[in-house]
């Protein structure tokens, strides 16, 4: 049952974040705040090529430069090979080098500047190789360059379709999905429409950079202090690449951590680390990226070229779709082949397809690798599937709004790959956007050099499955209840969320409830914060937890009460019975004391409740990308959506454009707390304006010109419209399995900003745009087409 908000003590409510307080008072330590006693410090000596045989590494001057420890190339590191589905990376290159910046050499040594020294002193001797840039040109079946000659030898995760295809030999992810007869449904429109729309290269910028330490012990255990945003994915990489068991790792990630956005579930420095300090004596090593070292090489956004073809009947209705992309993955694959399989499905999550077709490869370049980003890969295909959508509504002369409530997908159907949609808001989001900008008032047209236009787009993001996360509740003697998990908080408020759906169980205030750093010696397994998935996983696993935990307190407290476990319950801390609520306990009473010695229980050691969530998939048949029909029809742990709508001033005389209004509305299954769930809307809004009008690398042969935070076109505050111009709405459709029926939804609120600031430049002064982002040159060049 869905309750009433009245109903429940703590959820619906706006608590305080409990990492709040230690943000504003600078007393919360993020992981590049740790420093420890004989610590050394780590640089890397980084290709300044972006495709070349390494004929010799002279590391001679560096060794001999005094507070030099150690001075490690590829033959010092274990010769295996890492990655995360695709295993084709070296701690160090082996061989050759991919991209501009990759790890040829390390350096530990007492200071940061006598390590950076030391790696200027390393002389590398290289063969210049022909470099392929153009994904275009990589793709291919005779390509100028093949990138890894070894690629159908690599180890990789069996998912999809055949992912390896020696016709396409860059070509390192492929995904396909195959629903009805796209050409037979092209012949039922009324109008076919086929436009093909990219986006940039991007940095994910978090404010913390990227910083890990490493240290051994006498027993022969590794600890490693990390920035990550998966503990448990980074301990498992540790393992592939230094070839130590699980057992031997010890992971820990701070409570406090400046951001990750997808680009820290990988690991970058940290087995690097671990080999330095194996080298230096077993101390403590520490490597901080340099600014440029984060934007640039710690992993990037993927760029993606997206051809779509649809046809449309008068009536609005899509009969037909068809899609080819192109991911340029870089020079490793990386999350590559996540991101694409999840964008691959990323359209079928909003609207009804009858037919469909999609072929989707991710191929290696001399670019610096993509990995996960904010959205796995929504962000890109959605700009392309809204923006396409807006031309298809105007070929046929509908507004936008009607075409997309006409095709979006309802409770219970089943789309195009064959899973069943359930718990999703469809037509009340377009409405809440609609009702948000019309409270503004009508659009006013005006003359002039500033126009103004108004566009609207909706997306979905599906989180990963299968999916597992598992928790620790443990009740203190002071009635104190302690969460352990390894869901990190990254930022997003996370923590407090599982706090609150704790607190809700027990009945208790918040601030009776804490959550425990992670540390994979102590908390237990999480897939990683990542893929909107915590609210969701993380807390069901601690909902289940808290479970187990009070049938331990209620079966302790029966003996003492002298009844039994079934006629007793407990809230407040308060075990009563059901039937007389005046007859109670409380449950540090369970606890004995022995002199000035502490507290203990009787039995079972510690209140101690333990649980994991799992969500399974269906098998994928390889061939249509559908799921089976078993039951279950599952590709996804659930579906959350999203939509916006914005108004734009654009300056036919410069090219700028204007963000001035926007609605956001998101599917949140229920708000736990709503106020960070609106702050959660807003800070999408400003990644997603960054995406839509200035963000991106500008390369040339594979050099990234603008490395730095002066140069790389960020948006401030002052290019956000303020508050009184920005709606937020909450739609809730309770997520039937999810805890107390929530579910994450941050992710969603990127992808529709991008293309419905498109859409609203279409409609301000007539030209599209269809490459990411939308800066000042491109629109200006858009209009001197279009001769406006």
């Amino acid at each position: 049952m869905h309750k009433e908000e009245s109903e429940f003590n703590v959820l619906g409510k706006n608590v305080i974040r409990e990492e709040g307080y230690g943000k504003v008072t600078g007393l919360g330590k993020y992981a590049i705040d740790l420093e420890m006693p004989r610590m050394l410090w780590a640089k890397i000596k980084r290709s300044t090529r972006p495709h070349a045989k390494i004929i010799n590494v002279d590391i001679s001057r560096a060794q001999s430069l005094p507070g030099v420890h150690a001075v490690i190339v590829d033959k010092d590191c274990p010769q295996t090979l890492f990655g995360f589905g695709c295993y084709d990376e070296p701690l160090l290159a082996r061989g050759k080098v991919r991209y501009i910046g990759e790890p040829v050499a390390a350096v530990a040594a007492e200071s940061e500047a006598i390590a950076e020294q030391a790696c200027d002193l390393i002389e590398v001797d290289y063969e210049e190789l022909p470099a392929v840039f153009d994904v275009h040109e990589a793709f291919k079946a005779d390509p100028p360059v093949v990138v890894h000659e070894d690629q159908a030898k690599y180890r990789r995760v069996p998912i999809g379709p055949v992912q390896y295809n020696p016709k396409h030999p860059n070509a390192f992810g492929y995904y396909r999905i195959r629903t009805g007869d796209v050409e037979k449904g092209f012949g039922e429109a009324d109008v076919v429409v086929e436009k093909t729309y990219s986006n940039a290269m991007m940095a994910h910028a978090p404010m913390e950079r990227h910083n890990s330490i490493s240290r051994w012990d006498a027993d022969g255990n590794v600890t490693v202090w990390s920035s990550s945003q998966a503990a448990y994915p980074l301990l498992n990489q540790i393992s592939e690449a230094l070839d130590v068991p699980h057992s031997r790792i010890r992971v820990i990630i701070p409570k406090y951590v400046g951001g990750g956005f997808g680009g820290k579930i990988e690991m970058k420095a940290e087995g690097l680390c671990a080999v330095l300090s194996r080298a230096a004596g077993h101390r403590p090593i520490k490597v901080v990226y340099t600014r440029e070292e984060s934007l640039c090489w710690a992993g990037v956004q993927h760029p993606f070229e997206m051809k779509i073809k649809s046809g449309v009947r008068r009536d609005g209705t899509i009969t037909s779709c068809e899609m080819f992309v192109l991911v340029n993955g870089g020079a490793y694959a990386q999350h590559g082949f996540l991101v694409t399989r999840q964008a691959s499905y990323g359209p079928l999550g909003s609207y009804r397809f009858p037919n469909f077709k999609l072929d989707n490869y991710v191929v290696y370049t001399n670019q610096p690798p993509g990995v996960a980003y904010r959205g796995f890969g929504n962000t890109q295909i959605h700009f392309a599937l809204e923006s396409h959508i807006d031309e298809l509504a105007r070929e046929i002369g509908m507004d936008p709004y009607e075409i997309r409530r006409r095709n979006v997908l309802r409770e219970g159907e089943i789309n195009a790959a064959g899973e069943v949609q359930h718990s999703v808001a469809g037509a009340e989001l377009l409405d809440e956007i609609k009702k948000g900008l019309e409270r503004h008032g009508p659009l006013e047209r005006v003359d002039g050099p500033w126009r103004r236009g108004r566009g609207i787009a909706f997306a979905n993001k599906d989180s990963v499955a299968p999916s597992a996360s598992s928790a620790i509740v443990k009740v203190h003697n002071d009635e104190t209840v302690e969460i352990r998990h390894s869901a990190g908080n990254i930022g997003q408020g996370s923590s407090t969320t599982l706090i609150q759906i704790a607190a809700e169980f027990f009945k208790v205030n918040p601030e009776r409830v804490k959550t425990a750093e992670v540390d994979t010696w102590v908390t237990p397994y999480d897939q990683l914060t990542g893929s909107s998935r915590i609210t969701f996983a993380a807390g069901n696993a601690v909902l289940m937890a808290c479970e187990d935990v009070k049938g331990q307190i209620l079966k302790m407290a029966a003996e003492v009460m002298q009844a039994d476990p079934e006629e007793l319950d407990l809230a407040g801390m308060r075990v009563f019975v059901k039937a007389n609520p005046d007859r109670f306990m409380a449950v540090r009473d369970l606890f004995r004391t022995v002199f000035f010695t502490g507290s203990f229980l009787p039995s079972g050691g510690e209140l101690l409740g333990k649980a994991t969530f799992t969500v399974p998939s269906s098998k994928i048949d390889p061939d249509t990308g559908h799921a089976a029909d078993d039951g279950i029809r599952k590709i996804f742990s659930f579906c959350t959506r999203a939509a916006q709508a914005v108004e734009v001033a654009v300056n036919i005389e410069t090219g700028q454009v204007r963000l001035e209004k926007i609605a956001i509305a998101n599917d949140v299954g229920r708000a736990i707390n709503p106020m960070s769930c609106e702050g959660q809307m807003h800070a999408a809004l400003s990644m997603g304006l960054g995406q839509a009008l200035s963000e991106e690398f500008q390369l040339s042969e594979g050099s990234i010109r603008n490395a730095d935070f002066s140069s790389y076109r960020f948006l401030t505050a002052k290019d956000v419209p303020s508050n009184d111009h920005v709606s937020t709405h909450i739609v809730e459709i309770p997520q039937f399995d999810g805890p107390y029926q929530a579910k994450g939804f941050s992710e969603a609120t990127v992808s529709p900003t991008a293309p419905a600031i498109a859409n609203a430049i279409f409609d301000a002064v007539g030209v599209r745009v269809r490459h990411m982002p939308m800066t000042p040159e491109r629109v200006l060049e858009a209009l001197e087409q279009a001769e406006i």
